[in-house]
């Protein structure tokens, strides 16, 4: 496939990366790198929209492991179109988020800056072409994701997971 899939594989790598938060950081957010509402595994559905227009449903499923000031997550999503497989590095610095994202499918990869706070990962993500600002929130064992990407062909993600199913 094309440089279509890149905007969203950074965006929903960074967005779940990025699962980065603008936050200011409470200090139970701090606790344990700050990433203890992420840690676990995730699934669920959501949709991506492409910039000419077209929509499709997405079925996702994410693994994030926290330990200390670092996290790594794993975001998979398919649609009946295409798919990505994103792979996030993050590190905290006092709720200052950095990192990289990789999409092995592609062997695409980017850096994704952004701040954390309680439940909350706000950021952007840079890669080949394209920038993308990402929101990530957990409110309990629920979490939604949203994307809006600049550049290729993918506009917008939006995804609604769930722990442990």
């Amino acid at each position: 496939m094309g440089k279509a899939i890149y905007p969203c594989a950074g965006a929903a790598s960074v967005m779940l990366l990025l699962v980065l938060g603008l936050g200011t950081g409470s200090a139970c957010a701090q606790e344990a790198g700050g990433f203890r509402d992420f840690e676990g595994a995730w699934s669920g559905s959501g949709s991506i929209a492409h910039a000419d227009g077209r929509t499709e449903r997405l079925r996702c499923a994410a693994d994030y492991a926290a330990r200390g000031d670092l996290l790594s997550q794993r975001l998979r999503c398919r649609s009946d179109s295409t798919g990505f497989d994103l792979v996030n590095t993050l590190r905290n610095e006092g709720g200052r988020l950095s990192g990289e994202w990789v999409e092995t499918s592609r062997n695409v990869r980017g850096a994704v800056v952004g701040r954390l706070g309680r439940g909350l990962m706000q950021g952007t993500a840079q890669g080949p072409g394209f920038s993308a600002g990402i929101s990530v929130t957990v409110r309990g064992n629920r979490q939604s994701v949203a994307i809006r990407a600049q550049g290729g062909d993918i506009a917008a993600v939006n995804i609604a997971l769930a722990r442990g199913r």
